[in-house]
């Protein structure tokens, strides 16, 4: 699966459930990801390009609607 891939499904899983803090190690097991801390850092790097929320430690939800 590549990066983008990747990056489509878990914006899909927090569109899906936007009131739902998701930790990296939950979407990981969903996504079928072994390596976790790699996983982590990926998404902390969606989180600083502004595809994801990241909202507490290892917490992330899908960025706010703008209004």
């Amino acid at each position: 699966m590549s990066s983008s891939d990747r990056r489509g499904k878990v914006l899909q899983l927090l569109a899906a459930q936007p009131w739902h803090a998701w930790r990296g190690s939950e979407l990981a097991a969903i996504l079928g990801i072994e390596n976790v801390n790699s996983f982590r850092v990926q998404l902390s790097q969606w989180s600083h390009q502004g595809y994801i929320n990241k909202i507490g430690p290892a917490l992330y939800g899908p960025m706010p609607a703008n209004t």
